[in-house]
């Protein structure tokens, strides 16, 4: 996917999580705690391979749907396990008091939160540094 691309996507990704309500929030700052470094890869991934799912990302990327589901399980194991266990009562605080809602919200607040934790890596300052060099015609 073209860097230019991606960026406005992500920021919207990373921004449904403010919109969320207290309680979601609550769950999506629990599921960053709690979230280890491989689960942190999972989650990442998984967003990506999901924005790969747009019109815009198909026209220039293919994620073939193995790689999709194999992704799309991961997270949900992960993901599963996090609201099972180490952020239980935050799942349910968000239920009862999001409804429907409450746990998609804790899911965007904590996958924007690593999307934007990823495009303020090194690599990426480094790439965004290269783009801006760009001699114009």
């Amino acid at each position: 996917m073209k860097r230019s691309q991606l960026f406005p996507l992500i920021a919207l990704l990373a921004s449904t999580g403010t919109f969320a309500g207290q309680y979601g929030d609550e769950l999506g700052r629990c599921l960053v705690q709690n979230a280890g470094q491989s689960d942190t890869k999972i989650l990442t991934q998984w967003a990506f391979v999901t924005v790969g799912q747009t019109q815009a990302a198909r026209e220039i990327v293919t994620i073939s749907p193995t790689v999709y589901d194999k992704v799309t399980s991961q997270a949900q194991r992960v993901v599963l396990r996090l609201l099972g266990k180490d952020c239980a009562a935050q799942a349910l605080k968000a239920t009862l008091n999001e409804g429907k809602d409450g746990i998609p919200n804790g899911i965007k607040y904590a996958v924007g939160f690593h999307l934007t934790e990823e495009m303020s890596s090194q690599t990426i300052d480094a790439l965004i540094s290269k783009l801006t060099q760009l001699k114009t015609p």
